[in-house]
């Protein structure tokens, strides 16, 4: 009965961010109700002004900008042009900005209103940050702008297949249960388990929850769609799936659509700047979202890149006042149209991002591992170093290290043993010690490939 959603979404859930000292959330839905309609030029303005605003904190709060802005004559007032004056700082690596961590941190922000968290790390080195409580609340109310376009709205139904450190924890007792019931609604797919068993069990649960949306890592809800079809259980009907986290493929897209029949929308998002860019209901490209984030497009010769051009993705996230990120390398590729999308909103295009995805491996019954637990071993364990998995075959997996000055033989045997609780001890593992480990031709750093093209499907 829809009275429940209906509750939640005007009952319960406000209650509950009230209880949480977060009910300023409602006023940045407020902000945004109407955001993706307004005129071009007047989205321009606005993100014009978010990021002259940001560059005046940064600039008088944070020492590491002090002496940025400084060094390169950067002067953010309002007599000047915002995207002038950044223009003129360098680019920022996540090595730059984990040494420089303490620095970064905005002095006139109390140290109990920020959140430290750190990226998933699948582009090489994790980057530790931080998030102040607005910014928490702005990233949220910018996801939920987003699920608008897909019909899904507080109170809806979500069932997650997602990496491990995504999938919410404390689910067990009668309080937290009790959250879920009347706020988030959510069902959760366990990404360590890929046996027949479990996709059967978790099949007859998600048809009793019966979700409104499916949100996915594409390779983990691959695993789930693939064998509902095998199986013919093509009974499960959410108004759409919203992928994010990796690349979505087009065969990808193909069975999602086959399996629930629903639309499936892409979503560009980060730890970093949370959901930026998402696909309408047009698909031609992901509409970015101006006023959280400002994108540059730039080459291989550091110019800013054509239309089309494929170039690094370099983001200044105009809601994070708490650890300002300015002109930071995210360490994705992509590229930028500058048509205009038929659906009539006026936020610019994503045409196209490359080399975000993760290789699935299998272990030694044959059975799928998504790349992204693989890459938790290295990040949950603070393994010093760059690491690369390969699987040669069914049988054979191969791990290229660069060790780090901390990096010691326990931290081989941890990573043995991870490995080996993933993939069984039917798969030999092997070390190989290496000065260096070259990037992908698109200039992303993969952290697991597999040669086994074990759907036997191609991107």
């Amino acid at each position: 009965m829809n009275f429940y959603k209906y509750f939640v979404r005007y009952g319960s859930y406000p209650l509950w961010m009230l209880k949480d000292g977060k009910i300023e959330l409602y006023r940045y839905l407020y902000d945004l109700r109407n955001y993706d309609r307004i005129a071009g030029k007047d989205q321009l303005l606005r993100q014009e002004e978010n990021l002259r605003q940001l560059l005046k904190h940064a600039g008088q709060n944070s020492r590491f900008y002090t002496e940025l802005f400084q060094e390169y004559d950067v002067i953010p007032d309002a007599r000047r042009d915002p995207f002038e004056q950044i223009s003129k700082l360098p680019i920022q690596t996540k090595s730059i900005l984990n040494e420089n961590r303490t620095a970064i941190i905005a002095s006139n922000i109390p140290s109990k209103h920020l959140m430290q968290d750190s990226t998933g790390g699948s582009t090489g080195t994790p980057l530790i940050f931080y998030r102040d409580k607005h910014c928490i609340l702005k990233r949220r109310a910018q996801e939920l702008f987003f699920d608008k376009w897909m019909d899904c709205r507080i109170g809806d139904k979500v069932a997650l297949f997602v990496a491990a450190r995504h999938h919410p924890k404390g689910l067990k007792g009668f309080k937290s249960r009790f959250r879920n019931a009347t706020a988030a609604r959510l069902l959760a797919f366990d990404p360590f388990k890929t046996d027949e068993m479990y996709l059967k069990s978790f099949y007859s649960t998600l048809r009793k929850f019966s979700p409104d949306i499916i949100k996915c890592f594409p390779n983990s809800l691959y695993i789930f769609a693939r064998f509902l079809k095998e199986k013919g259980l093509v009974d499960i009907r959410p108004r759409a799936v919203s992928c994010t986290g990796e690349t979505l493929h087009h065969y990808q897209r193909e069975l999602f659509e086959e399996v629930f029949q629903c639309p499936v929308y892409e979503k560009y998002g980060s730890f970093e700047i949370g959901v930026a860019a998402c696909e309408c209901s047009q698909h031609n490209g992901m509409h970015m979202f101006q006023d959280g984030v400002y994108f540059e497009f730039v080459n291989q010769n550091g110019k800013h890149a054509e239309p089309g051009e494929m170039a690094q993705l370099i983001v200044t996230d105009l809601y994070n006042y708490g650890f300002p990120l300015i002109r930071y390398q995210i360490g994705d590729i992509g590229a930028f149209s500058a048509s205009t999308c038929s659906c009539g909103s006026k936020l610019p295009l994503m045409s196209k991002l490359f080399g975000r995805d993760r290789d699935i491996l299998v272990d030694d019954h044959g059975r799928p591992r998504p790349g992204y637990l693989f890459v938790e071993v290295f990040n949950k364990n603070h393994i010093p170093g760059t690491f690369q998995v390969i699987q040669e075959d069914s049988d054979h997996v191969l791990i290229k290290a660069v060790k780090a000055k901390e990096y010691t033989k326990t931290h081989e045997e941890l990573i043995l043993k991870s490995f080996r609780g993933l993939l069984g001890q039917g798969v030999e593992i092997n070390f190989i010690y290496l000065s260096e480990i070259p990037r992908e031709p698109s200039g992303k750093y993969k952290w697991v490939h597999s040669k086994l093209n074990m759907f036997n499907e191609n991107s």
